[in-house]
């Protein structure tokens, strides 16, 4: 059996987009963050990777209780000696992984609340481009003084959620408009592609 991965291209330049695993993934093609969307709802769509971030507006309800996700990429971490990726952390990283996250959300805070009066107000599309442009600059120089950059851990922030969910590095593609994945969405990705051939 060969399997079938269906990517539909949407003719439209709001920026978005959207993948259900093993079904199909979507992107408005015209937008200039495209090639970052198509490739990010493809993580969904193809290795169940889950959203990573949680800063922005989405429309899904909080969990009343943690349980932890069946996607390969976030953990409750509910018991941090069993963490899903644990042969990927390095000896003597701390779990939960410590990052510069006040500043981060405080940051973060502020380019949300702009996205939603450029919304609001009914803006050109080309300022919504330039405001993801600053705002990924700005977390570069943020990332770039991180200590653990690069390193897995278990790192407070993802599946939509500021606390009690952890992601595996500080940053990747399922977290930030950023053009890579971690080491824990790239082993997901391998294993799909190992099983099918």
């Amino acid at each position: 059996m060969r399997p079938e991965f269906v990517e539909i291209l949407v003719n439209g330049k709001t920026y978005g987009g959207g993948g259900i695993f093993n079904t199909y993934a979507t992107v408005a093609i015209d937008n200039a963050w495209a090639g970052y969307v198509g490739v990010h709802e493809f993580g969904h769509h193809f290795a169940g990777l889950a959203d990573e971030y949680y800063t922005s507006d989405v429309s899904y309800l909080s969990q009343e209780r943690r349980t932890e996700p069946w996607e390969p990429n976030v953990t409750a971490l509910l018991d941090p000696a069993q963490l899903k990726w644990k042969d990927l952390v390095e000896p003597g990283t701390p779990l939960p992984t410590p990052w510069n996250k006040a500043e981060f959300e405080s940051f973060e805070g502020e380019i949300q609340k702009q996205r939603r009066q450029l919304r609001a107000e009914g803006r050109p599309e080309a300022e919504m481009e330039e405001l993801f442009r600053r705002e990924r600059d700005k977390e570069d120089a943020l990332f770039r003084a991180e200590k653990y950059l690069g390193k897995v851990g278990a790192f407070e922030g993802a599946n939509y959620e500021p606390k009690g969910y952890y992601r595996p590095e500080v940053d990747c593609i399922m977290f930030t408009r950023h053009d890579k994945f971690c080491a824990v969405c790239r082993r997901a990705i391998e294993r799909v592609i190992g099983m099918y051939t």
